[in-house]
């Protein structure tokens, strides 16, 4: 079938590339003809805003404060290293163009709506958090809106990035979501919020990012070049709290410390770390693969460490909305006991061993039972077309 699929990537986000191009991928190795709708999410320098992209959740001042200001804040610190954020750019630019099959470019919510023409026999809304309600733009395409009315649509991990939306909004939300034939949230709480607003049958799976395995994963990988062991930072929010730990463990154990930053500027001015800041998808993915150990703030952090099998701490803000990401997936796993929250003791015996043999079984069920899910789903809307 051509499948069509809306998701959050093209902002130079590790985990946002790599989840698009996993959801791709799988299904492509099923036998379908499937590709990114490529518009440009609002935080992509080419996105063109319109009054139709006004956010229909409103922000706060803070919040849209924060939007225009943060932008301005990585371009300002990128300045004395802008032939590293241009190399950085090409390396994001040249994943996508040799592994991601996407469609035309759409830079605005109207030029996307404005397209009467498609053929896709199904469309799918991926995952990251496409239907957070403090985005900085209308999420509105995100629930398919602009697909034909009658066409097959699909949710698959998509994510809300909180655990509850106000509940001026469940109306509108109610509506978009009953316009899927079938929903799959990333998170529990996900689950738990489309049954009270919506009161419709969902599933809970996995991130993309784990339908594709360590073998698959480790031929796109490029290899850094480190000697010796190290531990990996890739933190998106900082703290003293996570270098104070980092060393406290690359002391006991005789590793390095490798800062992978999250934009292309350098993040930590201490000479024993190595701030890696031109890193595309390809060397996000080899810095984890090869790392002995891993601190992250990241969910995708977390997630490339179970798939990986690299020990790790989910380093987290207790005042943070969007935690239930990390610590649902832990939770189930039976691993909450590698999360700690800044601000706590540091402690002194750091458990550096998980038994990866126990968390790659329950794993293994969840990964089969997203697959069987999205599968499924797929194998029904082709049915359904048939028997038209």
């Amino acid at each position: 079938m051509k499948v069509g699929i809306i998701t959050i990537l093209n902002v130079n986000n590790y985990g946002a590339e790599l989840q698009a191009f996993a959801l791709q991928k799988k299904m492509i190795s099923w036998g379908h003809h499937a590709e990114i709708i490529n518009y440009l999410y609002y935080k992509n320098p080419r996105h063109i805003r319109t009054a139709r992209s006004k956010p229909f959740v409103r922000l706060s001042a803070v919040q849209k404060f924060k939007e225009k200001l943060f932008p301005v804040v990585a371009n300002l610190k990128a300045i004395p290293y802008w032939n590293s954020k241009k190399s950085r750019d090409r390396k994001f630019s040249a994943f996508h163009h040799e592994n991601t099959r996407m469609s035309m470019e759409y830079q605005s919510m109207d030029d996307l709506y404005r397209n009467k023409t498609w053929d896709y026999d199904v469309f799918v809304t991926g995952s990251d958090q496409v239907w957070n309600p403090n985005s900085g733009s209308n999420i509105e395409p995100y629930f398919l809106t602009f697909a034909p009315k009658k066409a097959k649509k699909i949710a698959y991990a998509s994510s809300f990035g909180v655990d509850s939306i106000p509940s001026e909004y469940h109306g509108v939300y109610k509506d978009y979501l009953n316009e899927f034939d079938k929903l799959a949230v990333r998170e529990e709480s996900g689950v738990e919020l489309i049954k009270k607003i919506a009161s419709r049958d969902v599933n809970w799976v996995l991130d993309p990012t784990f339908l594709l395995n360590k073998t698959e994963w480790a031929k796109l990988a490029a290899n850094p070049n480190i000697e010796g062991s190290y531990l990996l930072i890739y933190a998106l929010t900082d703290s003293d709290y996570i270098k104070e730990l980092a060393k406290n463990i690359a002391t006991k154990r005789g590793m390095k410390i490798v800062r992978l930053c999250k934009n292309a500027s350098k993040e930590d001015n201490d000479p024993s770390i190595i701030n890696i800041i031109d890193a595309g998808p390809k060397e996000f993915l080899g810095l984890f693969l090869n790392a002995s150990f891993v601190l992250t703030t990241s969910f995708h952090g977390v997630c490339f460490s179970l798939n990986f099998n690299i020990p790790f701490y989910s380093i987290l803000k207790k005042e943070k909305t969007n935690n239930s990401r990390q610590l649902n997936l832990l939770a189930y796993l039976g691993l909450s006991n590698r999360v700690l929250f800044v601000n706590d003791d540091v402690p002194e015996e750091v458990e550096t061993g998980i038994n990866f043999n126990v968390v790659n079984e329950k794993l293994k069920e969840k990964i089969e039972s997203s697959e069987n899910y999205l599968s499924q789903s797929l194998a029904d809307v082709g049915l359904s077309e048939v028997s038209k």
